[in-house]
């Protein structure tokens, strides 16, 4: 008997390589590229790259967590965009993921996105608090020629220093400019 069970071992060891070590598996590569945001410069240079490389992981970590920070992210449209578009009556984060998830289905493949920011002004509220403000030019090439252009205005960012330190967008202000499309447009169109 100890002789059939000793037989039965050592087969099931030889037969399933128990003891040889396998290929590692590549990392998962995405969502990497955006550096803690331990300055504002660091967190307004990975939005730019997140938008640019359409990446979601690194889009969202731009905006407030509320694990390490109790406040929620907040969006407000340009003027009159509330009333073109129902959905920023209710807009938050999850509605900030899943135009981001559209603007990549949308966008050409092969195509960035480009955002370029202009004309800083930054007001210091605090140590951990701050407002910037910028003029903005995103470039947005399309699948549909009815969402495919260029998006112009100003944006005022309230940030903040949450708890591991890393600066993240609390409140998102869209402004208009002229009669140009503003980000709130395409926002709008792509929910």
């Amino acid at each position: 008997m100890k002789y059939i069970i000793l037989i039965l071992l050592i087969i099931s060891f030889s037969s399933c390589d128990l003891f040889t070590t396998r290929t590692p598996e590549k990392p998962n590569t995405q969502g990497n590229g955006n550096m803690p945001a331990s300055s504002p410069d660091i967190l307004f240079n990975n939005l730019i790259t997140s938008i640019s490389s359409k990446v979601l992981e690194n889009y969202l970590a731009c905006l407030v967590d509320t694990s390490f920070l109790k406040q929620k992210f907040k969006f407000f449209p340009s003027s009159g965009s509330t009333s073109q578009y129902q959905v920023f009556n209710d807009w938050n984060y999850d509605s900030e993921r899943q135009y981001f998830k559209n603007l990549i289905a949308y966008s050409n493949p092969g195509q960035t996105v480009t955002l370029s920011l202009s004309n800083n002004s930054i007001t210091q509220l605090g140590v951990n608090e701050a407002i910037y403000q910028y003029d903005y030019t995103l470039t947005f090439l399309a699948n549909d020629q009815n969402i495919s252009g260029t998006y112009q205005g100003s944006v005022q960012f309230k940030i903040f220093s949450d708890s591991r330190p890393q600066w993240v967008i609390t409140e998102w202000y869209d402004y208009k400019k002229e009669n140009l499309q503003s980000w709130s447009d395409l926002k709008g169109r792509l929910y």
